[in-house]
């Protein structure tokens, strides 16, 4: 017979969710800390702070008009959006 959280002493279940947590913490942790080495060791130069917004501008702008562009398809009237602040 398996045994399910819902079998489970209310207290054994909540000590097997911390477990679950933790290891999955742990799991993310060692995951977030290649991604971060990984990232240091990229021999690519980097991009300067302006040049990052220049490009997230024009990608925000892209999907933008093409919301605009899809709603207008759908006959649906697409409000004016605020500008964006740096």
């Amino acid at each position: 017979m398996t045994t399910t959280v819902n079998d489970m002493d209310p207290r054994d279940a909540s000590q097997a969710e911390l477990m679950r947590t933790g290891h999955q913490t742990a799991a993310h942790s060692r995951w977030l800390a290649a991604e971060i080495q990984d990232a240091l060791d990229d021999a690519r130069p980097g991009l300067s702070f302006d040049e990052v917004m220049v490009a997230l501008d024009a990608e925000i702008g892209a999907a933008e008009r093409e919301r605009a562009a899809d709603r207008s398809r759908a006959g649906r009237h697409v409000p004016s959006s605020a500008p964006r602040q740096r």
